[in-house]
Order: C-alpha cells, then structure tokens, then sequence
C-alpha cells in the first residue's frame, strides 16, 4: 500500500518516490485539472461546501432538479434521481421492490451496493438465467429482480446481451453502472439506452458519478414511478444529499466532459495500436481500464516507476484486483512509455 498526501493524478509521490500512476478511477482525468476545478470552485462559492438538510425540507434548491433533468435526458430514462454517493443509489434502488411479490438474483460478482441479504448468487450469468427461469416458472405471481454490474470481467453488458434471454415480463432489471457512466456509450451515455430496448417489468440503472464524472454522488435512472416511489422513501428523506456545488458542476461541466471524453477515447485508441497484449489482459472494448493476473507484472511495473491497481477487493479473503487504468490526464510520452514497459516485459 502506498500512503500519498495529495489526490492521485498521473503522477503520484510517495515517501521519496514518484510514480507514473496508471491506475484509480478518475478515467476523465478531471479532479486535477484546473478548469474543472475553477468550475467547482465557482460553484461552491455559491452553493456552500455541503447540505446537511433533507431534500424533502420546505426549503429546497433548484440545483438538483436542474441537474437531474440533464441526468434523464443524457442517460435516456423517464426519470433521475441523485443521492450522496454510488453505494446509496444501489441501497436505495432496492427499496422500490419490496414485498413478498420479489424475489432477488445476482452473479457473485455483483458489486456490495446491490448486496440483499436474500437475493440468491449464481456463479455465472448462464446460471443466473437458469434460476431465474425455474423460479418465474414455478411462481408465476411473483417477479424476479436481477441485479448485475454493467463493467465486469467475463459478462459485461456492453459486449454480451445475456440479460435478452431472460423472462421479460416477469423481471425487474437493476444494473449498477458505476464505471461506465460519462465513460461508455454514446458520449457517456452508458448503459441504459442499451438496455431500455428490452420491455423488462423495470429497468433501473444506479451507479456513481464520481468516476465518469468527477462529482461526489450517486444516481438512480428509471421510470417516472420507480422514482417516485423512491422520492418517498424514508432512506431519501433521511440521508443528505450530494453537495448542491457538485450537481451545479456536473451541470456546467458538460462541455469540458466531452473535451476530455476525446482524449481518452483517443489515449484507449493509441494504447490498442502500440501494444498488442494477445491474452495478457481482458479489456472491454472503449473501456479504460485493462485486467491482468500476474503479480510479476504489478512488482515489474513499480519497478520500472509506474504504479497500477492491485489489491484484494471488496475484502481481504477477496480476489485480488488487479488493472492498468488508463486516464484523460495522462500523455503520450506516458503511454509510450507504459507501452514500451510492457513489451519488455513480455520479452524478459
């Protein structure tokens, strides 16, 4: 582990090193960058630092209604609703399905923010698909709710259409998208467009704005009445909300998401034609970042000054995670370098 005493950029220092850091997940390249941050700055000259009170107070600010319409039209949904964080939108999401109607399923790969303690793990989507099937037929009054991430290892919902094969009308799909929104899709429109081609029962879409967006906060997209329901929710009323200067942000940054969004398309695009990995990553077409399994490399890389992402996640007994994450920040010269490191890898 490497203790840093300022935000990870491109370069990190830690105790009398520096490092070129190809890991994280600020993919857009934006906490460090100084017109986003004059951006920010502005806006939390006007909006304060934080709001501690409910949104369901009598006193509310414009802010997050304004953004969350930008939110629905740029995603694609009916309706969008934000929260403080990522983790709070998967949490929330699941409480517009309670009752004995729902049954939960998910693939052990499903991220901790759409954990239900009842929900029933399959080890793989084919084996999600078979569960679910054998319960809808069994139970016809009842509805299953699946819930998957859209960025994962083998059965990603960018490259695979496995959710086409379930029971349409007899289930809700919740997918987190934490890693695709403002990253993937048409300009950053991430999953849900996708998706919403599929008459599911519901459709929600949760996930974090942090990364592909660069502001604190979560958000949930779906129907006008899944959002309703939860709008009235004790779990929205008593959680404060996102900071209203990084909603003000998101909505005066849309012109500088896109600058940078080219960037990394254009960094993803130089990487792909420099090194030809073969089998040494898996990598999701558009996706910044690029998985790998071999410790050797992680060890041969800081030897070489530059740091990746590896650690065992969510949990200590948890797989290690390990990934070269591309960023909007980074330069040429960063990945030629990182390129001709990895070749000389291979060759060693």
């Amino acid at each position: 582990m490497s203790l840093i005493s300022s935000f990870p950029g491109r370069k990190i220092i830690s105790g009398d090193s520096e490092y070129l850091y190809f890991g994280g997940t600020a993919y857009l390249g934006l906490a460090t960058l100084p017109a986003f941050q004059d951006i920010f700055i502005k806006n939390m000259r006007k909006y304060g630092t934080g709001y501690a009170a409910s949104r369901k107070a009598n006193i509310r600010i414009d802010i997050y209604e304004q953004a969350e319409n930008i939110l629905a039209n740029l995603i694609g949904c009916q309706k969008a609703l934000s929260v403080s964080s990522g983790f709070l939108a998967g949490q929330l999401a699941l409480q517009a399905f309670r009752g004995e109607e729902y049954a939960f399923f998910c693939t052990s790969d499903t991220h901790p923010a759409l954990y239900h303690p009842a929900a029933s793990t399959a080890g793989t989507a084919t084996q999600l698909l078979e569960e679910v099937r054998t319960f809808t037929s069994a139970y016809p009054e009842k509805k299953a709710v699946v819930l998957c991430d859209s960025i994962t290892i083998t059965e990603n919902l960018y490259e695979n259409n496995w959710y086409e094969q379930l029971p349409w009308s007899r289930t809700v799909f919740i997918a987190d998208d934490s890693h695709g929104l403002g990253v993937m899709g048409p300009n950053g429109t991430g999953i849900y467009r996708k998706l919403k081609s599929i008459p599911f029962s519901e459709l929600v879409v949760c996930g974090s704005l942090s990364k592909g967006f660069a502001v604190q906060a979560g958000a949930v997209f779906s129907s006008a009445g899944v959002i309703a329901r939860l709008w009235d929710h004790p779990f929205f009323a008593g959680a404060s909300p996102a900071s209203p200067a990084a909603m003000a942000t998101f909505r005066d940054a849309i012109p500088l998401y896109e600058i940078q969004r080219k960037k990394l398309t254009d960094h993803i695009r130089t990487f792909d034609n420099t090194f030809s990995s073969g089998d040494m990553f898996r990598h999701i077409n558009g996706h910044p970042s690029y998985a790998y399994t071999q410790e050797s490399l992680t060890r041969y890389l800081l030897d070489k000054g530059i740091l990746t992402t590896a650690f065992h996640y969510p949990d200590v007994a948890s797989p290690m995670v390990r990934r070269i994450v591309l960023s909007a920040s980074h330069t040429e010269e960063d990945l030629a370098y990182l390129s001709a490191c990895l070749k000389n890898f291979l060759r060693s």
